[in-house]
């Protein structure tokens, strides 16, 4: 299972990718000092070659002695270097001299060295079998007058460059698999520790799954990604705790919107069925239960609108629309119900209202606000319907102002909440569904616009709904 988890794949690649890099450098590192180190030793030789060449004369008769050739040695470098190898040959290469640490040993030449040093060619050779470890030697042709009368080859074993690269590799690995075990158990604690908070996220998740919308994780670190992650999460969580609410709300207010009527319906049949009436207590009866359908019929049509709005399945056919126009048309069909009442029903527009909607739905806002007007306005108030075109800020305002009851300032946010009513006693007096403002609220909303309210106890309400004007 450990295998599986973040953490062990985050320390994995880590390694690997380290590994990678530390593998390359170190082979740069390798070739690198390899060629430096041989580069350096074939110049230490090919310099002791030219200044034994140039310290040569014209073969000499028989040709330098082991004791020239010491003596050459001694002169220019104050003491014979130490693993070097000097051996001088004639034009047809015959051993001239050498020096006295070759002894009775003499460095292999061959035809085609002699055949490049004739040409003028200074060669670089490895010649293996003259010890424990090779010997880099180099042919140096002593040139005269234009042609060769001579050659000079210096050797030195490679012991040192061999010893130095195998010291470098033994180092190197024993120190990077060491690095890379260290890395690893560092890389290990480091998403651990970075990985910790998704732990809690993922305990705290798992607390919530048993139903707990309380919990949060509630980290301090806020400004890095796991940070981020937590408070985005938190966030998430209490959306989801209010929408939860809300729900729970929202299904005992249906419930309790529904169960009323059904009780009244309930009782009244009983009533009706205890004994014999005349016609008349019949007809008052089933007119009773009339009025509580048609009351459960608006609740259930209201519920299936705005489950429907929810869900996204409400769609809306746009066109263009004066919604001027449109309100002056509820104005004159709600004069009746304000003249019952007893309420002035006032209208006033400018004209330039032309906006891109669904004209049922715009009417039945219009008209729900219009409605809640009159129904919170007691006799002899004002309701006032307005409508006017704002060029500016490229919206058309609707606003419908009363001088009814008013909203408390703690109930304004949760005027727009289903089955929220400012007095629920006079509820059923109203005969309204609750759902009227919500609505209201999604058909502002589904052409790109916004409600809101202002209002004062006892003084009465303005609503303003805000939709963008068509060009």
């Amino acid at each position: 299972m450990f295998f599986k988890t973040i953490k062990f794949k985050l320390t994995f690649w880590y390694v690997v990718i380290l590994g990678i890099i530390l593998t390359t450098f170190s082979l740069f590192l390798y070739f690198t000092l390899s060629d430096s180190l041989h580069r350096g030793l074939d110049n230490k030789i090919k310099t002791t070659a030219e200044v034994i060449a140039s310290s040569m004369r014209s073969p000499l008769g028989g040709g330098p002695t082991i004791a020239d050739v010491d003596r050459i040695m001694t002169e220019h470098f104050g003491i014979r270097p130490l693993g070097r190898f000097v051996q001088v040959l004639d034009e047809s290469g015959r051993v001239g001299g050498k020096s006295t640490n070759l002894r009775n040993v003499k460095i292999p030449i061959s035809v085609q060295t002699l055949r490049e040093a004739a040409r003028g060619r200074v060669t670089f050779e490895t010649i293996k079998g003259m010890g424990k470890y090779p010997l880099r030697v180099v042919t140096l042709p002593i040139i005269e007058n234009g042609r060769m009368v001579g050659i000079v080859q210096v050797g030195s074993s490679v012991e040192g460059v061999v010893e130095a690269l195998h010291q470098l590799f033994l180092i190197l690995l024993i120190a990077v698999p060491a690095a890379l075990l260290v890395t690893s158990v560092g890389g290990l604690f480091l998403a651990n520790k970075a990985l910790r908070p998704v732990d809690e996220i993922t305990q705290t998740a798992r607390r919530i799954g048993f139903g707990d919308l309380s919990q949060r994780i509630r980290m301090k670190r806020v400004n890095d990604e796991i940070g981020r992650l937590a408070a985005t999460f938190d966030e998430m969580i209490a959306k989801l705790e209010e929408s939860f609410q809300q729900v729970k709300r929202f299904t005992a207010d249906a419930s309790h919107e529904l169960k009323t009527p059904l009780t009244i319906l309930r009782g009244e049949v009983e009533v009706g069925l205890k004994k014999k009436r005349d016609l008349g207590e019949y007809r008052r009866i089933l007119t009773s239960n009339l009025e509580e359908i048609d009351r459960m019929s608006l609740i259930v049509e209201d519920l299936l609108t705005l489950s429907r709005a929810d869900m996204g399945e409400l769609k809306m056919e746009r066109e263009k629309v004066d919604l001027s126009r449109l309100a002056r048309g509820v104005w004159e069909d709600l004069q009746l119900l304000a003249q019952g009442k007893g309420v002035l029903l006032k209208f006033m527009d400018d004209g330039f209202t032309k906006v891109d909607g669904a004209p049922l739905r715009l009417r039945q806002l219009i008209l729900n606000l219009v409605e809640n007007g009159i129904k919170y306005t007691p006799s002899g108030g004002e309701v006032e319907l307005m409508v006017k075109g704002d060029r500016g800020s490229g919206v058309v305002r609707l606003e419908v102002s009363d001088t009814g009851v008013g909203i408390a300032q703690e109930d304004l946010e949760r005027v727009f909440d289903r089955f929220f009513r400012v007095d629920k006693a006079r509820s059923r007096e109203t005969g309204g569904t609750g759902l009227g403002l919500s609505i209201c609220k999604w058909i502002a909303q589904a052409h790109q616009g916004q409600i809101e309210v202002q209002s004062e106890l006892g003084k009465g309400s303005t609503f303003t709904v805000t939709i963008p004007l068509k060009n």
